[in-house]
């Protein structure tokens, strides 16, 4: 979030995405955040409304793309994760972003309920503030969260060919045929085959048969994962500007004519 000033002392935000992307694949950087993920949990259980628990769900969905995405090629057999592709790396490491900057967002308001009290303005109204702030971190958490989502998405699944109508994608379709013989002895199949590809050849309207998940049925899992862990984030959202909309501003006097 702060690349913009940034660039105007250490250089372009594509000098940094390329520094910040060589250095996440570091093995003290990976130990580090596996840490992080820990430390989210822990905090998730004891500040629950802080959006901590989803935040560690969507930097467990970053750490398993970027594993697979080192060991795993394009349809050209191509490698995906190398530094020419940066299409790739950047993207990564925009997501990693997006998760580092709620992280310090929500051990921000933890500092602040820690030592809050200590502060005589800080301390007046310090758990109203508290609360405010939580509902705010679980919003930024969920906006976060749904961003790597869509990052990862598209790296895991973008880069396969999508299935079509020939011999090779449709290697994996029922027949209307073998659908009526399987009926026979298992009542119900008909309702569970999404591609079903008639005696004469004809299919159903769309690009192609459904791709399939190979090698990332672990991300589909985590993805629903994710997706469930947004639960109460609108309502944290909704707290925080209701809480806005009671602002009272105190009367200041007015400037000298």
């Amino acid at each position: 979030m702060d690349a913009q000033l940034e660039a105007t002392y250490e250089g372009p935000e594509a000098v940094q995405r390329r520094q910040l992307s060589v250095t996440m694949t570091n093995e003290a950087f990976l130990a580090q955040f596996r840490t992080w993920i820990h430390s989210m949990r822990q905090i998730a259980g004891t500040h629950p409304g802080t959006g901590a628990c989803t935040l560690a769900s969507a930097m467990e969905m970053w750490q398993w793309t970027l594993n697979y995405l080192q060991k795993t090629t394009d349809a050209a057999g191509n490698r995906l994760y190398q530094a020419q592709r940066q299409g790739v790396t950047f993207a990564l490491a925009d997501a990693l972003c997006w998760l580092l900057a709620s992280r310090c967002q929500i051990l921000d308001v933890l500092e602040l309920e820690a030592r809050g009290g200590e502060d005589a303005v800080a301390a007046e109204g310090l758990a109203g503030t508290v609360q405010f702030l939580s509902d705010l971190c679980h919003t930024q958490a969920a906006q976060a969260s749904g961003e790597v989502s869509r990052i990862c998405t598209e790296l895991v699944f973008g880069y396969h060919r999508h299935p079509a109508w020939d011999e090779e994608g449709c290697g994996h379709c029922f027949t209307s045929i073998e659908l009526e013989e399987l009926e026979a002895t298992m009542p119900g199949i008909t309702a569970f085959a999404t591609d079903v590809v008639g005696a004469d050849g004809s299919h159903p309207q769309k690009a192609g048969p459904c791709a399939g998940c190979a090698g990332a049925s672990e991300f589909q899992r985590m993805h629903t994962k994710l997706a469930m862990c947004l639960s109460g984030s609108r309502l944290a959202k909704d707290r925080a500007a209701d809480t806005l909309s009671k602002v009272m501003i105190p009367e200041a006097l007015d400037y000298p004519a």
